[in-house]
């Protein structure tokens, strides 16, 4: 499977992106590593069987625009915003990988209804973003490896219980000597791309059946189901000899 790549004017800046199959958008969001750009979803490219896929070198990166300072995660969603423009895309399903998964949040969280589902690898986050993700209410699938060394495992249960509509998903370890590579666990869509290809099908297929409760709903959920089996149980015709 192969993309096409492509260049617009985005306000001041060129954009550079690959677009590959057709269907429901994926927009892809790569991290900061400053070796990163839209290559880096090759192992992901089966997904264009079902879905539009969106693989963009964030400004700063790849061949697109490389100003002397790269945009903060802040101006790259609204920059993502304005290519979905553009390109006539009006809702989209986001997937970000580390700070790609950052940029996802703030878009998410300023544009809403442009967004469909979020999925989140390995992602990092803001402090500023923490506070306000209880409002995103938009079904958000949130992948860790358990031997991730640069975000770490707890960033993802922080996620996963600040924005309430998700669902956690723990990968085994896939460095099996962290001496050989500690950031091996952080890049999923490389190291990890048939499982993370699965879940994201899984999870956009029907994302709403997929996301846990928010948290601060498990034990009223609990309590409900039990008086349900309690009361079920108290009006059940008694048996007889």
């Amino acid at each position: 499977m192969q993309a096409t790549e492509n260049q617009t004017d985005v306000g001041e800046f060129r954009l550079n992106y690959a677009s590959a199959g057709k269907g429901e958008t994926i927009l892809f969001l790569h991290g900061s590593d400053h070796r990163e750009n839209w290559h880096v979803w090759e192992p992901l490219l089966p997904l264009s069987d079902s879905y539009s896929m969106l693989m963009p070198d964030l400004i700063g990166y790849g061949n697109s625009t490389r100003p002397i300072e790269t945009p903060t995660h802040e101006a790259q969603a609204q920059i993502m915003k304005d290519f979905l423009e553009r390109v006539s895309v009006e809702k989209t399903n986001l997937l970000g990988a580390s700070w790609g998964g950052q940029v996802a949040l703030e878009f998410a969280l300023n544009w809403p209804r442009s967004v469909k589902s979020i999925v989140l690898l390995a992602s990092s986050y803001s402090p500023e973003q923490i506070g306000r993700l209880g409002k995103l209410r938009k079904p958000t699938l949130i992948v860790y490896a358990e031997d991730d060394m640069v975000t770490q495992l707890k960033a993802g249960y922080l996620l996963r219980d600040a924005i309430g509509m998700s669902r956690l998903e723990v990968l085994n370890s896939v460095a099996r000597d962290p001496s050989e590579g500690f950031t091996m666990a952080h890049k999923l869509e490389k190291f990890r791309a048939p499982q993370v290809m699965q879940l994201v099908r899984l999870f956009l297929a029907k994302p709403e059946e997929m996301i846990s409760e928010p948290p601060e709903m498990e034990n009223e959920l609990r309590g409900l189901a039990l008086r349900k089996d309690t009361e079920g149980a108290a009006q059940a015709p008694s048996e007889t000899p």
